[in-house]
């Protein structure tokens, strides 16, 4: 027979170890800070719509390249995109310690049609970030950012 008072004891460790995990994986610092909005204006950078990223470097050495993960929806919280529904921008721009990278980079290979308003980014995170001296960081799942 299982013992009711070992049982509830192991069930109140194992809550406080998902807790404090949870909270300690939660106050991570993030070596960046990051925010983009689709934009349909028009522009010499795309035809169908582009996505303006500002990206600031946190850390204490020069960013040379990283990769951008986020989702775009349309009005209904639908998926606009053919065949997926995350975008992957793999950029190459050298960041330097603590300033702010601002640039719009084109959407059109994951669009078949001009949207008549801006689709929605959520989730927007950087997945990698690999800095001047070959080091890198990574957040493959975008699970630091949230």
């Amino acid at each position: 027979m299982v013992n009711k008072k070992l049982l509830k004891k192991s069930g109140v460790l194992f809550c406080l170890f998902i807790f404090m995990s949870c909270s300690l994986y939660s106050n991570t610092q993030l070596p960046y800070g990051i925010s983009g909005e689709m934009t349909i204006e028009d522009s010499s950078i795309y035809e169908l719509g582009g996505i303006y990223l500002k990206m600031y470097n946190k850390a204490l050495k020069k960013i040379s390249r990283f990769t951008v993960v986020f989702f775009l929806f349309d009005e209904e919280g639908n998926s606009p995109l053919l065949g997926r529904n995350n975008v992957v921008l793999n950029i190459t721009s050298d960041i330097e310690s603590e300033k702010m990278f601002e640039h719009c980079v084109s959407l059109d290979q994951f669009l078949s049609e001009v949207p008549e308003e801006p689709y929605l980014v959520d989730f927007l995170y950087v997945s990698e970030i690999v800095y001047e001296d070959g080091s890198c960081w990574r957040d493959s799942f975008g699970m630091y950012a949230f």
